[in-house]
């Protein structure tokens, strides 16, 4: 396991712990028994996940598949659905068709201004397609081309999944990497204040397991996390959990609490979220052999702290500062056309630098991201965008130890980076990361 790499200041801090009736009250989530979706257009013979409610327009978009009506030939593939509320009733179920095509589609995200959607990234280069998120808009009725944006994302066994908040900057993901603790793992994006994602951020041990974390979903106010998985000890083959975020580093969570048998069931239960108006919606297999979308109700309930007793102790705080904003800018390692093998002279400096900040800060690593210009055919330059990451990460792991080589990761490009700029679009990007934090 890796040691934590922080910035310390002790101090002592008396914390004072007096009955419920003199502390703040605190409370937490109660959730009625979860319901069958009764109206007969939304649950069908076929499969049907990751329900997102738009309460600005009273509309929910839901993934079907299976159904001899989602577009393309392979009808098993994931099309976007959609159903309004009309008289107090689901209305019949439609096909997005602006944004389904052969591959799978799915909603992950509804922005703030409630006309853009985020979506699995299938609307790109078939070379590169369901590598991050796309983003559309409706405009004079009909949905934009979804556009990708750019932010980093490893993956090595291509199951993975995102969750983009209501206001638009924090990503949240679950993908198997070399962090991961067994399978997908629980990772933040954040949104800088210029506008770029920052590298994925692993979550922790607190928070993930060694079974699989999937189908998150983040609260409005950024505080509480809601996830499935089959790591922690539950009633099926993947239960619904939920964990509070302890501090802004977004590294400590509380320890995930299963919500339970009115919402999870002995079969799999995922893709929950819940809204304002005190509704939440969730997929689950417990009735048949596909999964089709429930409904429940929830509250805020006062916890009860009588067992509490009134004493005072004194602690040694520990304060951690995140690495991520003493971090040193990325290295730019530029390559000559159609060229893999770089300069060493020229860029040792600069990477002997970063081995070096490596070697003191264990939980930091390097992803090296290769790429081109868009001169030839893209499949020949995705591959030659590896070669050339591959040539400046073998550098690298050459200097560091056995143990160590594992933290330089490569992400091969392509073109999908490329400006109209050849010279400076013919570049590996050395950035660093930060690992977890134990």
């Amino acid at each position: 396991m890796l040691k934590r790499s922080t910035i310390i200041v002790l101090c002592l801090v008396v914390v004072l712990c007096v009955n419920s009736f003199a502390q703040d009250k605190e409370y937490t989530y109660k959730f009625s028994p979860v319901d069958f979706l009764q109206d007969p257009d939304i649950n069908s013979k076929s499969e049907e996940i990751y329900p997102l409610y738009n309460k600005a327009y009273d509309t929910m978009f839901f993934v079907r598949s299976h159904h001899y009506d989602n577009i393309g030939k392979n009808k098993d593939n994931f099309d976007i659905w959609y159903t309004y509320k009309k008289d107090g009733k689901w209305s019949e179920s439609i096909n997005l068709e602006d944004l389904n095509n052969s591959s799978n589609n799915s909603v992950v995200g509804i922005g703030e201004a409630t006309k853009s959607l985020y979506l699995i990234n299938s609307y790109t280069s078939t070379v590169i397609r369901n590598q991050g998120i796309s983003k559309t808009k409706f405009v004079k009725g009909k949905w934009t081309r979804p556009e990708p944006i750019e932010f980093f994302v490893d993956t090595h066994r291509k199951v993975y999944s995102f969750f983009m908040n209501h206001t638009e900057d924090v990503i949240v993901i679950t993908m198997y990497n070399n962090l991961s603790e067994g399978e997908e793992d629980l990772f933040v994006s954040l949104k800088s204040e210029d506008g770029r994602w920052r590298d994925p951020l692993y979550l922790g041990h607190d928070i993930n397991s060694e079974g699989f974390e999937t189908s998150p979903f983040l609260t409005d106010d950024k505080k509480t996390l809601f996830f499935t998985s089959n790591g922690f000890e539950g009633y099926g083959g993947g239960d619904v959990y939920m964990s509070k975020r302890l501090d802004d580093t977004w590294l400590h969570w509380s320890t995930p609490e299963n919500l339970g048998k009115n919402v999870n069931s002995d079969k799999f239960d995922g893709y929950f979220s819940l809204y304002d108006n005190g509704k939440y919606l969730l997929s689950s297999n417990r009735d048949s052999q596909f999964a089709d979308v429930f409904e429940g109700n929830w509250e805020m309930v006062e916890v009860d702290n009588s067992a509490k007793n009134e004493k005072v102790v004194v602690k040694e705080v520990i304060k951690e500062k995140s690495l991520i904003d003493a971090m040193p800018k990325s290295i730019r390692v530029q390559f000559k056309s159609n060229a893999f093998v770089f300069d060493e002279k020229k860029y040792k400096e600069d990477l002997e630098s970063s081995i070096e900040f490596l070697n003191s800060h264990p939980n930091v690593g390097l992803v090296i991201e290769g790429n081109t210009d868009k001169v030839g055919d893209e499949i020949y330059n995705l591959v030659l965008s590896h070669k050339r990451a591959t040539g400046v990460a073998n550098y690298l792991k050459a200097k560091l130890s056995e143990d160590d080589k594992s933290r330089v990761m490569i992400m091969p490009n392509g073109e999908v980076n490329a400006t109209s700029d050849e010279e400076q679009s013919r570049v590996v990007v050395v950035k660093y990361v930060l690992l977890n934090a134990n």
